[in-house]
């Protein structure tokens, strides 16, 4: 997996030790063809202030689980429109893309999903294929969810997602919650392990504060009223927006300038799935949908920052000031003790393979209370769903109050910060660290949460590290593989993003 001459940060080698990254059930496939191809890491990163803790992110295999995808480029198409996909919005205007449409996150607000679904109950599905939004009985005023939205890119690289983790590392095919004691409908499909990305895309579309009328369902086609498969499957993919000519993977499937796609979701389902489930994918659609769209997450990999090619010899890739900033983040600052490896996070499948399901203060690993909120305010990985039971695994009092390590790449992007968006900039999550956090929360804040003694030069060179050294430029300018439809606003008229093809809004370096 390595180069002789490359340099595996301190945990993998002891996950190498014992095997190597397929040791995770990860088929170790060449495919990533957007991706920067392997380097030698600089020499000059090989000792010292923790540095051997960061790899370029090119060194990471993007997991690849056993499932029913039997091509996986017309899976990663199929992904693609499913997540832009506006008609699956209850008012058909909101997408999974909605909450995730600038780097993956959305910074249109604090917390939330910025008031975007109107209360109602869902009666029934539009029996007219041309009408995108559902029957539904209006019962209150505009919603919105308490928490920020996290990034989608780079997000197959987590064991489990969501903050909390509750997106489950075991995918059944039908909700987030895996094979735990919080799954209370059973199976559509056997173990499918490494794909909480594929958990997590199940849970948002007919969440009725997130994206649907109250009370629709996932599955089935003699549901009386017509479910989310139904729906899609009698709709033009897209049909209601714009997909660029030279989109990086719907191009060919444009009608531009018309709206929508020149096929159907079931031709596009039958290209990417076993003909066992395509067959019968209005009964096994919840199953397709979760694996299409980690299957199209799986190429959204921001592996080109100036970081990246630091790593990879290029010492110019990064100012003095950089440098300046990487030394605080990986010395006094000790950011790596959390956020190291390729994906600069203690959460992700290959570094909780490595190093264990718990953390040092006795918690779930890559779960931590910083003291960024009140303990109480919110659970977080103590919490329990819908079967009564905790998503913690460890059952510790860490695991309370405590939240998933967020990834810093991009995070220039991805404002505000925190799972509630308690911080607005940059400058202020550095001063929250050398603070020590905000609140005590004595009994479950993390114990390395401690004032760090930054001087105004320190803070100045971390915050330009943060901002200017994690940013790949392909995210920033929506080029291929972040290239996307159209996004029409949740309520009103007009677009929250026009269509971007494959070479985005302008050139990188």
């Amino acid at each position: 997996m390595y180069s002789a001459n490359s340099i595996a940060p301190r945990w993998l080698g002891r996950m190498i030790a014992v095997g190597g990254f397929c040791l995770l059930t990860l088929a170790c496939s060449p495919e990533d063809e957007d991706r920067t191809p392997a380097a030698p890491v600089a020499p000059s990163l090989a000792t010292g202030s923790g540095s051997e803790d960061l790899i370029p992110l090119s060194r990471v295999p993007v997991p690849r689980p056993a499932g029913n995808i039997i091509n996986r480029a017309a899976a990663v198409r199929l992904g693609k429109a499913f997540f832009w996909e506006a008609q699956v919005g209850g008012n058909g205007r909101i997408a999974c893309a909605t909450c995730h449409f600038v780097a993956g996150a959305d910074g249109r607000h604090t917390a939330g999903s910025d008031g975007m679904v109107q209360a109602a109950n869902f009666n029934s599905v539009n029996a007219n294929a041309n009408i995108a939004a559902d029957n539904c009985t209006v019962t209150g005023g505009q919603q919105t969810t308490g928490r920020n939205t996290p990034t989608n890119v780079g997000a197959v690289f987590f064991r489990d997602l969501f903050h909390d983790g509750r997106a489950n590392h075991r995918f059944n095919g039908l909700n987030p919650f895996g094979f735990t004691g919080n799954n209370t409908e059973g199976s559509l499909a056997s173990t499918i392990d490494n794909a909480g990305a594929a958990s997590q895309a199940v849970g948002p579309p007919n969440n009725p504060v997130e994206m649907s009328c109250n009370g629709r369902p996932f599955n089935g086609h003699n549901v009386p009223n017509g479910t989310l498969a139904t729906k899609l499957l009698a709709r033009i993919p897209l049909g209601t927006q714009r997909v660029r000519k030279n989109d990086g993977d719907l191009g060919s499937l444009s009608n531009w300038p018309a709206k929508g796609l020149n096929t159907t979701y079931q031709a596009m389902i039958n290209a990417a799935f076993s003909p066992s489930v395509a067959g019968n994918a209005v009964n096994n659609f919840s199953a397709i949908w979760g694996q299409a769209i980690q299957a199209w997450e799986g190429k959204l990999i921001p592996d080109q920052t100036p970081l990246d090619q630091f790593l990879l010899g290029n010492t110019g890739a990064l100012t003095e000031q950089q440098q300046r900033g990487l030394n605080r983040f990986t010395g006094k600052g000790g950011c790596t003790k959390c956020h190291l490896g390729g994906e600069l996070s203690d959460a992700t499948i290959a570094f909780v393979a490595a190093s264990g399901l718990i953390n040092e203060d006795g918690g779930d690993q890559g779960f931590h209370n910083i003291g960024v909120s009140p303990t109480n305010a919110d659970l977080g990985r103590a919490a329990t769903g819908p079967g009564g039971v905790a998503f913690s695994v460890s059952g510790s009092p860490f695991d309370r109050g405590a939240f998933k390590t967020p990834t810093l790449r991009n995070v220039k992007l991805t404002a505000p910060y925190f799972h509630f968006g308690q911080k607005q900039t940059l400058a202020q999550v550095v001063q929250f660290y050398a603070d020590g956090g905000d609140f005590p929360n004595a009994g479950s804040k993390a114990k390395r949460i401690k004032p760090i003694s930054f001087d105004a030069d320190d803070k100045a060179a971390l915050v330009d590290f943060l901002t200017n050294a994690l940013t790949d430029c392909r995210v920033e300018k929506e080029r291929a593989p972040f290239d996307h439809p159209s996004l029409p606003k949740p309520s009103g008229s007009g677009n929250l993003t026009g269509a971007v093809g494959r070479n985005g809004r302008g050139p990188c370096p």
